[in-house]
């Protein structure tokens, strides 16, 4: 099932298996890589492992211009984590703020989630700034595996409103 969410310059969406194209030509260098990461991130979705990855296109011209997505991270405790990333061309200019706090909403109200989880590196100011323009919570560091490695991470939280 694709979920698609609509803001003021934006249209969101989760993908389907018609969608290899995007996907291999996101990050997966083959069709079948890319239908299999599709499957992946859908079965997680269906069996209630709380993973939604929505693409994010420009109302307007229909260009994709990036990701944002939540999910059970383990390094964090299986908190449910929340993440973005906007094409360089294509940033700052308020769409990954805008994005994601759809995409918040959505895991609040839609997917149940009591609680978001966010870890920035220190040296990337820009998405500590929507982070923090999303209400979230700074909270300390904490120790995460990324990119073969263990790394700090500034960690963020936000919870529902009552």
């Amino acid at each position: 099932m694709c979920v698609i969410i609509k803001t003021e310059r934006l249209y969101l969406r989760t993908l389907t298996e018609d969608d290899v194209e995007i996907v291999k030509n996101d990050e997966h260098k083959t069709d079948e890589a890319a239908l299999e990461w599709i499957r992946w991130v859908t079965a997680r979705k269906d069996a209630d492992d709380v993973c939604f990855m929505f693409y994010i296109w420009l109302t307007q011209t229909a260009e994709l211009i990036g990701r944002v997505y939540f999910h059970r991270k383990a390094d964090l405790d299986n908190e449910v984590e929340i993440g973005y990333g906007i094409n360089e061309k294509y940033r700052n200019k308020g769409y990954a703020t805008e994005a994601a706090k759809a995409v918040v909403r959505f895991a609040f109200e839609q997917a149940g989630q009591a609680v978001l989880a966010a870890i920035v590196s220190a040296e990337n100011i820009a998405s500590r700034r929507v982070i923090e323009k999303l209400g979230f919570t700074y909270c300390g560091l904490r120790t995460v595996f990324d990119n073969d490695e263990y790394r700090e991470f500034d960690y963020f939280q936000l919870f529902r409103p009552e």
